[in-house]
């Protein structure tokens, strides 16, 4: 797989989570939090070529709703362990969390595929 595949992929992912980070997670994003969404991105991207390159491009949806659910999980139980925050805006943000790698998964796809 070439560099400049893995740039576009990651250069149609990155936007994503950026946007994503800016909708869900309050309309002003420092530079650390846009750091960690091009790192979540960088991350996902070369996961992605790696699966697209050497095990096929079958079963995508379930493999990024896995892992949307393991990232999403993940960050919400432990703030929820720690903050005790919960409820139906929680429930929503997991959902939004693991759409989010979905669409992503989807866009990987077509650009590594």
């Amino acid at each position: 797989m070439s560099l400049t595949r893995l740039v576009i992929a990651f250069l149609c992912v990155a936007p994503l989570f950026v946007a994503a980070a800016w909708a869900f997670r309050g309309h002003h994003l420092n530079r650390g939090a846009i750091l960690v969404c091009l790192a979540e991105a960088l991350v996902l991207t070369l996961l992605a070529a790696l699966w697209f390159g050497s095990i096929g491009s079958g079963s995508w949806p379930l493999v990024f709703l896995l892992l949307g659910c393991l990232v999403a999980g993940s960050e919400r139980g432990l703030r929820s362990a720690f903050l005790r925050s919960g409820g139906r805006a929680e429930l929503a943000g997991f959902a939004a969390d693991v759409a989010r790698y979905v669409v992503a998964g989807g866009l990987l796809a077509w650009r590594l595929g």
